[in-house]
């Protein structure tokens, strides 16, 4: 500040250009605070890259375990809803008299009066 004042009353300079002088000598110091803002800003913004790149990276593969875990459900599925439809043709020919006793015959060896059943045994 002294510096300033001596050399307005040496050059006989107006306040306005001793302003102007003000700013030209604080100017290296002020370059520097703006150097560091500049730095903190984009460190901070490296930080938010490499957080977001982190979370996507966990997230990718919680998304690939959901997705395997997905295909084994609909697999499961396609089994069960097969099964399903087997039961209720199964169950849609068990209302059919002849299947009825078809079955009977089969499974619980059901004979007709005068029939003689012969089993022969597996090899």
């Amino acid at each position: 500040m002294e510096e300033l004042v001596s050399l307005e009353e040496k050059a006989g300079l107006r306040s306005s250009e001793v302003s102007k002088v003000s700013k030209a000598v604080s100017s290296p110091s002020n370059r520097k605070g703006q150097k560091r803002r500049i730095r903190l800003f984009f460190f901070v913004i490296l930080c938010c890259f490499i957080w977001t790149g982190y979370t996507l990276y966990l997230q990718s593969g919680v998304l690939a375990q959901k997705k395997s875990e997905l295909e084994t459900l609909q697999q499961e599925t396609a089994v069960l809803q097969q099964k399903r439809e087997e039961l209720t043709y199964e169950a849609s020919r068990l209302n059919d008299q002849d299947y009825l006793a078809e079955l009977a015959r089969k499974r619980i060896y059901f004979t007709k009066p005068g029939e003689s059943i012969y089993v022969i045994p597996e090899e």
